[in-house]
């Protein structure tokens, strides 16, 4: 059986197609059968593969479609027609009724019948209108490019060092018991006496 795996999403779909104007009012047999693939093939590229695969589509049919089984996977959306049964109202109920877990389970259609036992079970009703705005709301999600922040370049790692004083202070920790150095960074260090300026100033006069 096509239907397989957890349905969380029961679709009416001529309900749909109609409120989406995908059903015109000359189709002839040809016709209805490109548009319904049409609606078939936008409803598989819009909603994410994991919830094409949760998604049920019940079809109206007085005879075998031919251009699908009766009840098959077509490109991860579960297709039913409701042939034998009074019609996809009916087989629609019936889902309904055999789910196990109703309150997971999302009805669409804006069929009074079919919302009235979706109620009756506490699942959860759109009305085909709602969900065709939920998707463009897909379809505008996907097309819309994705922003992030841009990525914070490294701060390098000698630029760190820089502002490590611990760092620098295990770099010079020898340099630490040099008197010469002691000497050198004392606070006077830089200062002259007045014996080494006495001397500066006679070499200065020596000098041709």
């Amino acid at each position: 059986m096509g239907g397989t795996g957890v349905m969380r999403w029961l679709i009416d779909g001529y309900n749909v197609m109609h409120a989406g104007g995908r059903l015109g009012p000359k189709l002839g047999r040809e016709g209805f059968r490109r548009a319904r693939r049409r609606f078939l093939n936008e409803l598989a590229a819009t909603l994410p593969p994991e919830e094409a695969e949760q998604t049920t589509v019940v079809f109206d049919a007085s005879a075998p479609p031919g251009d699908f089984k009766v009840d098959e996977r077509f490109r991860g959306l579960h297709v039913l027609f409701a042939l034998g049964d009074e019609n996809a109202d009916a087989r629609i109920e019936q889902l309904i009724a055999a789910h196990s877990t109703p309150r997971t389970l999302s009805v669409v259609s804006s069929d009074r019948r079919i919302r009235q036992a979706a109620q009756r079970r506490r699942a959860t009703v759109l009305t085909a209108e709602d969900y065709w705005n939920r998707l463009d709301d897909l379809k505008e999600r996907a097309a819309r490019p994705h922003e992030r922040e841009p990525d914070r370049p490294e701060e390098p790692a000698a630029g760190r060092a820089v502002l490590d004083p611990a760092h620098w202070r295990e770099v010079f920790r020898d340099l630490d018991d040099s008197a010469e150095i002691r000497q050198a960074l004392a606070p006077d260090a830089a200062l002259l006496t007045d014996q080494e300026i006495a001397d500066l100033e006679r070499q200065i006069d020596r000098e041709p």
